[in-house]
């Protein structure tokens, strides 16, 4: 009997998707297989789908592949929905609110949110201090650090743009009792860490604000990034070093390198590759479904309502979200 092997087991799985996954649920679950950021993703993913089959038992049994369409809506729902989302959703410190396009600390209403706002103030003068005060793809430094290092100039750089630090799993996923999402997290960090095939512990107890889990870009790069339409995927065997992905239709006309190698002279912690290929990874996935247009159609049709919890967990908007999406299926 041949042994049964990682490639055989994914092999099965891409079949099984092809010969049994309906039309619309078959691009979503073979990026998953496909874009799985490592084998561990890959081979969870694919027991997933092959559990599928193994539900019913009887042989009389004609659809013993019926719960492929929830499988495809779980991921659709726990991964693509909620980072692309929440991607944006970061708050900023009351002493950046000024200069930022983002959440703003006056949406919390408790003491302890707003506080747990205004501690990434040392998050974000710590990453930006260790990207030197530039977006790590585009090389443009914040115009805001000269007038109080009039040495960055010296220091190259190809042009100014204000700057933003940028969670890669987003802020809003953190561990929060007080959110109104927290029903929802373990749900999403559970189909995170599936596919991501890597333990995202530390980043679900309370280590959302740490410095691996952020990275500084300039504010046209914040956007397309928490859009999933820029991602940073890491180059085997070249520690620190990403190739520029890039989606959409705008993205990949921006003129950005094709590689970057990230570096810091202060000693912190870089942003940790795992995270940036789980990220990289939902990005291939969503532009591989057949999806990324209608999500954005019902994203643009959200906008027009304010939706965001009072708490800036953003749940509201996630079940929205997903219950358009879904509802367009029909």
């Amino acid at each position: 009997m041949p042994a049964i092997t990682s490639e055989n087991i994914i092999g099965r799985a891409v079949v099984a998707v092809r010969e049994h996954a309906a039309l619309r649920d078959q691009p979503l679950l073979l990026a998953l297989l496909e874009y799985a950021p490592n084998e561990k993703g890959k081979l969870n993913i694919a027991n997933k789908i092959l559990h599928c089959g193994d539900t019913y038992t009887e042989p009389e049994e004609q659809d013993c592949w019926g719960h492929m369409p929830q499988l495809s809506d779980f991921f659709w729902r726990h991964i693509v929905i909620p980072v692309r989302v929440t991607g944006g959703k970061t708050p900023e410190p009351r002493t950046r609110v000024s200069r930022s396009g983002v959440s703003s600390a006056g949406a919390f209403r408790s003491p302890a949110e707003m506080a747990a706002v205004n501690d990434l103030k040392d998050l974000i003068e710590s990453a930006s201090t260790r990207d030197r005060h530039r977006c790590v793809i585009s090389g443009k430094v914040d115009p805001e650090v000269i007038a109080n290092r009039p040495g960055a100039l010296s220091r190259g750089g190809t042009g100014f743009e204000v700057t933003r630090v940028t969670h890669i799993i987003p802020f809003s996923l953190r561990d929060s009792t007080a959110t109104t999402s927290a029903g929802h997290l373990p749900a999403i960090w559970g189909a995170l860490e599936c596919f991501g095939g890597t333990s995202l512990s530390t980043l679900m107890h309370g280590g959302i604000n740490a410095l691996d889990n952020v990275i500084t870009l300039s504010a046209t790069l914040h956007r397309y990034f928490t859009e999933l339409q820029v991602g940073l995927e890491p180059i085997p065997d070249a520690p620190h070093t990403y190739r520029v992905r890039t989606w959409g239709k705008v993205a990949p006309r921006l003129g950005l390198p094709k590689t970057v190698k990230l570096s810091t002279a202060s000693g912190v912690p870089l942003p940790n590759p795992a995270y940036l290929a789980l990220h990289c990874a939902i990005c291939r996935v969503l532009w591989s479904s057949a999806r990324a247009e209608e999500l954005k159609e019902v994203l643009e049709d959200l906008e027009e309502v304010t939706l965001l919890a009072p708490d800036g967990s953003s749940a509201n908007l996630i079940n929205m979200a997903i219950y358009r999406s879904l509802a367009m299926e029909s």
